[in-house]
């Protein structure tokens, strides 16, 4: 009596294709969810305007309610932010500096700070503010 194997099942092949797939949408996903800014300071509420441009503010000079300068959450002065701005390569004729200032900040104080910004050289000033809710 011969013996004859059995013939053995067809291998299933291996889907990646739907791997691949669910690892592109969760690349995506956090793409798009994600932060790729660094986050303002928590004690600033910015000035809203109703039409601006959206921009980040990732150098900017945060100015507290109170009138305090802050840069990355340590105070500074107007002189040693431009100081700083100097010594990270800024050419002296292209001083600029983004003011994200508290909306609770007196204009006064506001207006006294870009005289002390300007007289340390800064050559051009921009005010950052949020894009108000319609």
């Amino acid at each position: 009596m011969l013996r004859l194997s059995r013939p053995l099942p067809p291998r299933q092949r291996e889907s990646t294709i739907a791997l691949i797939n669910v690892v592109f949408l969760m690349l995506v996903f956090f793409l798009v969810a994600g932060t790729l800014a660094p986050p303002l300071d928590k004690e600033i509420d910015l000035i809203s305007t109703a039409t601006t441009e959206r921009s980040t503010p990732p150098d900017a000079l945060f100015v507290t309610s109170e009138g305090e300068l802050r840069v990355e959450g340590t105070t500074t002065t107007a002189a040693a932010f431009l100081e700083s701005l100097r010594a990270s390569g800024a050419a002296e004729g292209e001083l600029e500096v983004k003011l994200a200032a508290d909306r609770n900040l007196p204009a006064v104080r506001l207006v006294e700070i870009v005289g002390e910004l300007r007289q340390a050289g800064a050559v051009k000033i921009s005010i950052v503010t949020e894009l108000a809710a319609e």
